[in-house]
């Protein structure tokens, strides 16, 4: 997918805090540069992150907090395949999107260095819950 004009993000990352340091450093250190500018406002610490030790869990939020970063064109799943395989130790969910609401949502679990379109993940088991319920009512009925 890409995006065209100004993106927005909003991307949550939790896992260990050992992990999500060197996830930061990753963004800190460049390695989103081929994309667009790094900001020091767009990573939001969780409230204990501080307090955490290195082995516990904790998240961070990684957005430009609907402040639009212009841009001609914004390759999406190139950004993913870098940011999912910098954050491979990390469980990452967020959406991205643009000016004309173009949006693309991932998933991409813990040990994973790939994502998963989350727009899909969701229509999928909002079927299976359907159907489950369809069937778990047609049992009530099967019962009276």
């Amino acid at each position: 997918m890409t995006l065209y004009d100004e993106i927005y993000f909003e991307i949550t990352a939790s896992g260990k805090k050992s992990e999500l340091e060197k996830f930061i450093s990753f963004i800190n250190g460049g390695g989103l540069d081929d994309f667009f500018e790094i900001d020091d406002g767009y990573i939001d610490y969780d409230d204990d992150y501080k307090s955490v030790t290195e082995d516990e869990s904790s998240y961070i939020t990684f957005s430009n907090d609907d402040i639009g970063i212009e841009v001609d064109e914004f390759d999406v799943d190139e950004f993913l395949e870098v940011i999912c395989r910098a954050g491979r130790r990390l469980d990452l969910r967020g959406e991205i999107y643009d000016v004309d609401d173009d949006e693309y949502r991932f998933i991409s679990k813990e040990g994973d260095s790939y994502y998963l379109n989350a727009n899909n993940v969701s229509l999928f088991n909002d079927d299976l819950d359907t159907q489950a319920k369809e069937e778990d009512a047609d049992e009530d009925e099967g019962e009276e």
